[in-house]
């Protein structure tokens, strides 16, 4: 209950709240939203926009030596009830995934520099830090509901960055991709962490320090998905 008055307040008092997260880690509601918007997202893109994986594979660098007969096949398969199922589970899944990732991750790199938190601390505060990722979900809702699925891209969906501006076929797409990774709930996400872990992390470690710490994580994933992108 305690993480239910949290959940919110968070996103326009996060100093205050990062402080008592952090002193009575608790993680229940907010892990709870973010499984919630995921699989709902989930079940809304499937049922929108079901070819949207094959498309994305069609757009990539070797999308264009794919067959009419396996392109059919695809489509049976991420119509069948087994997609289905593995979407649903996948989504449900990756949220704790991903806050078990991220926490591990900056845990053990300030345990290295200076750390007085505990790891359920850590998973406390990075669940809290992606609350603003439930926006991105609700933009994806959005655009699988009101925005032609012809149109659609999977890399594209739910962005709040400015390559939405882009025209990606007059681009490079090393700069498209490099573009895309600005995003305001990144940066939104990050700006908590920086806040957040200040609680658990030794008072002599300088806040240039955790700064770069909290965004060097970052663009090492953003450089390796910009890469896997382009490859």
């Amino acid at each position: 209950m305690r993480s239910l008055g949290f959940l919110f307040k968070v996103l326009w008092s996060p100093g205050e709240i990062m402080f008592l997260i952090a002193r009575n880690p608790c993680f229940g509601s907010p892990l709870l939203l973010l499984i919630g918007s995921s699989l709902i997202t989930g079940a809304v893109v499937l049922t929108k926009i079901p070819d949207l994986p094959l498309r994305a594979i069609e757009h990539s660098p070797n999308g264009v030596n794919i067959s009419d007969e396996t392109k059919d096949q695809l489509r049976e398969q991420a119509a069948s009830p087994a997609a289905w199922i593995f979407t649903m589970v996948l989504s449900g899944v990756r949220p704790v995934l991903l806050v078990f990732i991220i926490s591990g991750i900056y845990f053990l790199i300030f345990t290295l520099i200076g750390r007085q938190g505990s790891f359920k601390a850590f998973f406390s505060i990075t669940t809290f830090s992606l609350i603003p990722t439930v926006f991105r979900q609700i933009v994806t809702m959005l655009s699988a509901l009101l925005v032609p699925s012809s149109s659609i891209m999977l890399d594209e969906l739910g962005s709040l960055s400015p390559a939405v501006f882009l025209d990606r076929d007059s681009v490079r797409p090393i700069v498209f991709a490099v573009v895309n990774m600005i995003d305001i709930v990144s940066i939104w996400t990050l700006s908590l962490m920086f806040i957040g872990f200040a609680f658990v992390i030794r008072k002599t470690i300088s806040r240039r320090t955790r700064a770069c710490v909290v965004i060097g994580v970052f663009l090492f994933y953003a450089v390796a998905r910009v890469i896997i992108r382009i490859v």
